[in-house]
């Protein structure tokens, strides 16, 4: 950027136009006016080359540039303005100075249109044209310094504009980087605030069907009505109901779909620590090993609830699949179900403490237990 600085300060400072001898080429006109005019443009400082005709202007021309070049229009091989138009096609920073003997209105709109920037009579003083030759090469030099300076500020523009660009790419990409980063804040923030909320109203639940039916109607918030049950394990590992949400099943089959439900699944579930989703019953039918037809045209979420590596209930959601569930809703079961299983140990512990066969000494900690606590303890009764 410091190098494209210095480059932008050059192009706006003004730089001196070029001064000195001019390099000026005679074509045609009569060889005495051509050597008196060499010879006071020699006394000036200017350098100047004569030819007599338009081959040998346009071979001139190609050896080398020219500040001006002065002309005749009448020359032995041709109109001297073809040359002039020559030059204002290829070389346009070389000017033109027309001198005739003619001056008539249509010459001199030919010359302009050739590019011509002054037209002398002949006739004119020796002094008088040499006078309008410098004062054209002065124009000349001024149209060069201004078309170098407008060059260098056209390479600096498509610079800046380059910069710009890259800037702009830039700060795009830190605007989608801000917007990802503030919306995976903002998503972490809800979920710390939904956990908090779940765990304030789980922690209220001492009672196996409060608990349950707080979760359920929790659960029900982030999922919209749906089909549910949870199936909580007995002493000797089997499942059984605990409670459900019969969101559009007829009254009369509920039951035995639910039951049908708990000796399928769960044994599944009770080592699966993922969430599995099934968009078809046919697929559903291969994991769980038996008929799923009742469930035809259903999106099924099955997920077990663990802690401290053991199942505490297994959770099923279902409804058509032509309401599926959001995508988004995996990472708010992840996070519910912890806390649920988490709770359902506390209530466990709780429970488990208040009956004949608890341990004379208390534990220091109430919040610790070991894993042997649930192996007499029945669910299944506990709701019942």
């Amino acid at each position: 950027m410091d190098h494209l600085d210095q480059e932008i300060a050059d192009a706006f400072t003004e730089q001196p136009m070029l001064q000195g001898p001019g390099r000026i080429l005679l074509v045609g006109g009569s060889s005495r006016l051509q050597s008196d005019l060499a010879a006071k443009l020699a006394e000036r400082q200017h350098h100047s080359e004569c030819v007599s005709g338009l081959e040998a202007g346009q071979a001139a021309l190609a050896r080398r540039d020219y500040d001006l070049v002065v002309l005749s229009p009448s020359l032995p091989d041709g109109n001297g303005l073809a040359l002039a138009r020559m030059l204002q096609e290829s070389s346009p920073l070389t000017k033109t100075v027309v001198l005739s003997s003619d001056g008539s209105f249509e010459q001199a709109v030919e010359a302009l249109q050739c590019g011509v920037i002054d037209l002398v009579e002949v006739s004119t003083p020796l002094d008088g044209i040499v006078a309008r030759i410098e004062a054209a090469l002065k124009a000349s030099r001024a149209d060069g310094h201004r078309e170098q300076r407008l060059a260098q500020l056209q390479v600096v523009c498509k610079k800046l504009m380059a910069a710009r660009e890259e800037v702009s790419d830039h700060l795009d990409r830190l605007c989608k980087d801000l917007v990802a980063a503030y919306e995976d804040v903002s998503d972490q923030m809800n979920e710390v605030a939904m956990a908090a909320e779940f765990r304030m109203l789980l922690r209220q639940e001492l009672d196996v069907e409060d608990l349950l039916r707080t979760a359920l109607e929790y659960l029900l918030t982030k999922t919209g009505p749906t089909n549910a049950a949870v199936f909580l394990p007995d002493a000797s590992t089997k499942f059984e109901l605990g409670a459900y949400v019969n969101y559009d099943c007829p009254r009369e089959t509920i039951t035995v779909l639910l039951n049908h439900l708990c000796g399928t699944v769960c044994p599944q579930m009770t080592e699966e620590t993922e969430i599995v989703s099934f968009d078809d019953a046919a697929a559903f039918a291969e994991w769980v090993g038996a008929d799923a037809g009742f469930l035809s045209g259903c999106q099924v979420l099955a997920y077990s609830c663990m802690h401290e590596g053991r199942c505490m209930a297994v959770m099923v959601l279902f409804r058509s699949k032509d309401e599926p569930f959001d995508e988004t809703l995996a990472a708010s079961i992840d996070i519910l179900r912890a806390i649920f299983a988490e709770q359902v140990a506390h209530v466990i512990k709780v429970h488990h403490r208040a009956s004949p066969s608890w341990p004379k000494d208390p534990l220091e900690d109430d919040d610790e237990y070991e894993a042997g606590d649930y192996d007499d303890y029945g669910f299944g009764g506990l709701v019942a």
